[in-house]
């Protein structure tokens, strides 16, 4: 059983140290179902931020991350009570196994924790009512134009409309609706126009 023990540690040292390598090199690769397999093991996000996941285990069970740190666990606890013997030869397998999968479980369901609090804090399109912007381009009755709404430290920029007067390049409007991804704007109240300078005497 040493020798297995062994090679499940060595694969799983290995298969971090990839994923660190690309990683570090600005490759998109992570240890999840949905990079390895095509399947999006870990959950889905919709537009507005809310995370669509497969409940019991097969998530974890469909997940790379899930069978790399099982078998980094499974390796090194299996190694070390092997080589010191510091359980019997019946019960290593077990603590190993049990250790395994503890930690693929652990390490699966924190970087799906992770993963979920960075959707949820994107700005979406649905975060923009309400919301000041500036025009990108014109917006008319009856024609589109575009405005940029910073929000939550991004940049959103939108296909907009307007049922009030037109709305030149660089002016603010409040977005006053959402119908898919087109806001309907009209003019920013005055509390958020730029003060008029007083004229040149």
């Amino acid at each position: 059983m040493g020798i297995i023990y062994l090679a499940a540690l060595v694969i799983g040292v290995g298969t971090i140290a990839v994923q660190l390598l690309f990683a570090g090199k600005g490759d998109g690769a992570e240890l999840d179902g949905a990079d390895a397999d095509g399947g999006d093991a870990d959950g889905d996000a919709d537009a507005d931020g809310h995370v669509h996941g497969d409940a019991g285990l097969m998530p974890f069970l469909l997940s790379l991350r899930f069978w790399t740190f099982f078998l980094l666990a499974f390796g090194m606890v299996g190694t070390l009570l092997h080589v010191f013997q510091l359980a019997s030869s019946w019960l290593t397998p077990i603590l190993a196994v049990v250790m395994g999968a503890g930690s693929g479980a652990l390490a699966s369901w924190t970087f799906r924790a992770l993963k979920r609090a960075e959707t949820t804090s994107a700005a979406s399109p649905r975060d923009t009512v309400g919301q000041v912007g500036k025009v990108l381009l014109p917006v008319n009755p009856g024609s589109r134009g575009k405005v940029r709404i910073e929000l939550r430290g991004q940049s959103l920029d939108l296909i907009a409309t307007t049922e009030d007067e037109g709305f030149a390049s660089g002016e603010l409007v409040m977005v006053e609706e959402l119908d898919g991804q087109v806001v309907r704007v009209s003019r920013a109240p005055q509390e958020f126009l730029p003060p008029k300078l007083p004229p040149k005497s």
